[in-house]
């Protein structure tokens, strides 16, 4: 008798929800659900890094000795084999390179900057402090490096020379049909474009926190350690606190959204919840 009374209460709750139910409504909070999950979840690692960057161990190059742990590394950055990157907005040698272009565009009653085009690369490079240096492998490293070019572009002003370049050589940032500015609005197509820079050159100051490990085949000047992955892995070209903050304010904004997103997931699934409740 108490399975036929529990399997009844169960098929009154069933019946009961799906009364409730609007099909559209609930997949989009259930998707609206995920999406606040995966961005708190990406919030959340940035300030787990900034945690882990404060609390490693400060290390110098000439105290490590092929050992794997995790250390913080501070010094002057050294070019390793003569191997550097063209900066994108003037082919300044460079080690590590960021660079964002977006557009302002109408959204609505409003206008917004549209990322349309960019991306990170690094290579290898040595950290000298005190004449002994440890070779870093950057591909899998967060870069934090501060903005060293922003460069903007309104409608009807040619680009500067060392844009130029970048434009011509990057078929994604082509060339758009020029508007007309009139006050606040834009009469045509929304030209107005910036160019965002972020760049490690030879000679800056550099924290790097990451994980040890050996490196037997190290030239002369260098210990017999690299630093290639870590968990965090961190270039940056501040130090340790400001470094730990850039990390805790670059997850403000995807925790936001979380949140939001959760919110709107709430509101929309609230006639299945109180139901069940």
């Amino acid at each position: 008798m108490y399975a036929l009374h529990v399997a009844a209460a169960t098929a009154d709750l069933v019946s009961a929800v799906a009364s409730t139910v609007d099909p559209v409504p609930t997949v989009i909070g259930a998707g609206a659900c995920v999406l606040g999950l995966a961005f708190l979840a990406r919030g959340a690692s940035g300030t787990v890094d900034a945690v882990r960057v404060l609390r490693t161990t400060a290390t110098s190059p000439a105290g490590l000795d092929g050992a794997e742990r995790e250390i913080r590394v501070t010094g002057r950055v050294a070019v390793v084999d003569d191997e550097t990157l063209p900066a994108p907005f003037g082919g300044d040698p460079a080690l590590c390179v960021e660079y964002d272009v977006s557009e302002l565009r109408s959204q609505g009653k409003g206008q917004s900057w549209v990322t349309i085009d960019g991306g990170e690369a690094g290579v290898p490079f040595r950290v000298d402090d005190g004449g002994t240096g440890v070779r870093v492998d950057p591909g899998a490293a967060t870069f934090s490096l501060d903005v060293d070019e922003k460069i903007k572009v309104d409608a009807d002003e040619e680009p500067p020379e060392r844009v130029r370049g970048f434009i011509d050589a990057v078929d994604d940032v082509d060339d758009t049909e020029t508007g007309y500015e009139v006050g606040p609005l834009t009469i045509g197509d929304d030209p107005r474009r910036r160019y965002v820079q972020r760049t490690l050159r030879p000679g800056d100051e550099v924290t790097v926190v990451g994980d040890s490990e050996s490196f037997p085949e190290a030239p002369v000047g260098e210990v017999k350690s690299r630093i290639a992955d870590g968990s965090p892995f961190v270039v940056s070209d501040a130090g340790t606190r400001r470094t730990a903050l850039r990390l805790v304010g670059s997850s403000a904004v995807p925790i936001a959204l979380g949140v939001l997103a959760l919110g709107i997931a709430a509101l929309l699934l609230s006639p299945i919840l109180t139901t069940l409740v």
